[in-house]
Formats: C-alpha cells, structure tokens, sequence
C-alpha cells in the first residue's frame, strides 16, 4: 500500500543541479512521482501555472526572484497559494528561515538532511 502522499506532484527548485537532483531522487525513493525541476523562480512560476503541482521544495538562493520573495509571490496568488511550499538552509540559526515561516512557509530541510528527515518533512505536511 503506497502513503496517501504519494501521488503529489512536486516541483524542485534551485539554480544549482548538484542541490536538486539528490532531491528528485529522493522523491522518487519515497514513492513520489517523478518530481519537476527549475533553476530559478521564473522557471518554476511557469511550471507550476501550466501544471498541477501540489509542493514546491525551493532553495533560498534562487534568482529573480529569490525564494522568499518567490514564497511570497505563491501565497499571493489565487491560483497557487494552497501549494506546500518547503525550503533547504545552510544553517540552523539561518535569518531566512523565520522570515521564511513568517511569509507561509509549510516546512524546511537544514542541510546535511538525511532521506528520513525529508520524508518527516513530507508526511508532516500531508
């Protein structure tokens, strides 16, 4: 029997490829199906309006605009503000992180993060 989660489409964005593809295959370890990706926040916008979605797993760093105005952007919006939107941080004690939760963030990953925890993550959030 496969978790209740297992059918949600998710989106992995960050502009570098060495962050995201760990993340694909992770998702796709835990039963997820195969997860889209973008290297910034005007390819994921484009992804995420023309197909379903319901996650978004983001780097802080992204560009133009960076995550927590792209988070923001996605909360705004009347066609994507229920998507679960997740990032990754370097740190802990990371600024990012509050301002993040504060715009709607529905969970984060601080690196280095382990499959258990980003499967924590998921199931918390679905």
């Amino acid at each position: 029997l496969s978790p209740p989660y297992s059918s949600k489409k998710i989106l992995v964005a960050d502009p570098l490829m060495i962050q995201r593809k760990p993340l694909v295959y992770l998702l796709a370890k835990l039963g997820y199906p195969p997860a889209s990706e973008a290297e910034n926040a005007p390819q994921a916008l484009i992804l995420l309006k023309s197909e379903p979605h319901e996650g978004l797993i983001c780097s802080p760093h992204l560009e133009n605009p960076d995550g927590l105005s792209l988070l923001k952007r996605i909360r705004e919006s009347p066609e994507l503000g229920k998507l679960k939107v997740m990032m990754y941080f370097e740190d802990e004690d990371d600024d990012k992180i509050v301002s993040a939760t504060r715009a709607g963030l529905d969970g984060y990953l601080v690196f280095p993060f382990q499959e258990n925890n980003l499967e924590t993550m998921l199931t918390n959030i679905w």
